[in-house]
């Protein structure tokens, strides 16, 4: 992964149909985990949030945030504390996702809200 690329050509699904097919992406945005590093996510994908009036530009958003959680989810789990790959879930986060267990899949995608796609182009999956 090397940055945002949005739905590819011929994708024409609205971001909440990109929800509703994620779990990864329906069960983080359904929780709180993305409190705190939300606002930073979206300096990396995009706006998914119903605040971006473009919907072509949320549903790219949402593509792009979809492929990260996926990509951060089936991270080979042995060097991760915490974490199970290819669960359907972001693990590490606690305490409403203000807290991240060190060297989780929280960890990561932490990390990668910060610095962006250099974050994941050398992580073993």
């Amino acid at each position: 992964m090397t940055g945002p690329v949005g739905r590819p050509a011929g994708d024409h699904r609205s971001a909440d149909r990109i929800f509703e097919q994620s779990p990864v992406l329906k069960q983080f945005l359904d929780s709180r985990d993305h409190y705190d590093v939300g606002d930073e996510l979206k300096m990396q994908v995009g706006d998914w949030s119903t605040a971006n009036a473009d919907p072509d530009a949320r549903a790219n958003a949402a593509y792009d945030l979809d492929k990260v959680l996926r990509f951060i989810d089936n991270l080979d789990d042995r060097p991760l504390n915490g974490s199970h790959s290819r669960n359907g879930k972001i693990d590490g986060f606690f305490n409403d996702g203000y807290n991240i267990l060190t060297h989780s899949e929280a960890s990561v995608l932490k990390a990668f809200s910060q610095k962006g796609y250099e974050v994941l182009r050398h992580l073993p999956t």
